[in-house]
């Protein structure tokens, strides 16, 4: 378990690629909201896209300021990280890591506590770009600032584990995986640092494979019915079922 104030978290958490407009009194994000405070113990990383990234201006709207700091205080098992593009190594690196600035700059009622790097190229030639990246993540508070990774699959050079709190090892179709095979777990590629995001999921809460990634400690998961092209700006149908089975799998 995790400790984090005076509460002991579970390993595995709930990570929610949150990229929804909250809404008017951050109404689409309701479910989300309910969902922490039914799960106290359960880690919650919330992906906060305001605009394919931070967007053009210093700081978010007023209703992305007002909900996130509202999701921030519904628990001290509620993380959030900045969404950045980089375009499997490809995308400007002075465009990256200025979107990292500003996140990193918002004022510190809203700011997330790291970043998630997307579309990583996780290959031996761009460890060095990725690295000055994660640098950069922690450059203002290198012992509290998140670094996740996304390549979506298992990374080509190991050494990407170093450089990361966390890395997406799985983002797919849910039948295009299976555990433990689509995965690489060892003592250099640690469960408790990789995270599986699956969209196309069964209408039916996939409760076996649920129990079978907190078994096997991984450390976040985020799994929806929803299709791909919505998977990420609609709230899965069974979130609430979801993170109690993420509960109780692990209890």
């Amino acid at each position: 378990m995790l400790i984090q104030g005076a509460r002991a978290l579970l390993s595995s958490g709930a990570i929610f690629p949150l990229y929804i407009y909250p809404g008017d009194d951050c109404s689409a994000w309701s479910t989300l909201f309910d969902s922490i405070p039914a799960n106290p113990n359960l880690p919650f990383t919330l992906i906060i896209n305001p605009a394919s990234g931070p967007g053009s201006d210093s700081v978010p709207d007023t209703t992305y300021q007002a909900c996130i700091t509202q999701a921030l205080s519904l628990g001290s098992n509620v993380n959030t990280v900045g969404y950045v593009l980089t375009g499997y190594g490809e995308r400007a690196s002075a465009d990256v890591l200025q979107d990292i600035n500003t996140y990193m700059d918002w004022p510190v009622a809203y700011r997330p506590s790291g970043i998630f790097l997307d579309e990583t190229a996780a290959t031996a030639e761009y460890l060095d770009q990725y690295t000055s990246y994660a640098n950069q993540v922690r450059a203002d508070d290198s012992s509290g600032s998140i670094v996740i990774l996304n390549p979506g699959i298992n990374v080509a050079d190991p050494g990407f584990f170093s450089i990361a709190d966390f890395i997406v090892t799985a983002e797919a179709f849910y039948d295009d995986f299976s555990f433990p095979d689509s995965l690489i777990i060892n003592a250099t590629e640690p469960a408790a640092k990789q995270i599986v995001i699956l969209h196309d999921a069964p209408s039916t809460l996939p409760t076996a494979l649920i129990d079978d990634l907190t078994s096997a400690g991984i450390a976040s998961t985020f799994i929806t019915s929803m299709p791909q092209a919505s998977a990420y700006n609609t709230t899965p149908p069974y979130w609430e079922s979801f993170c109690a089975e993420l509960t109780s799998s692990q209890s």
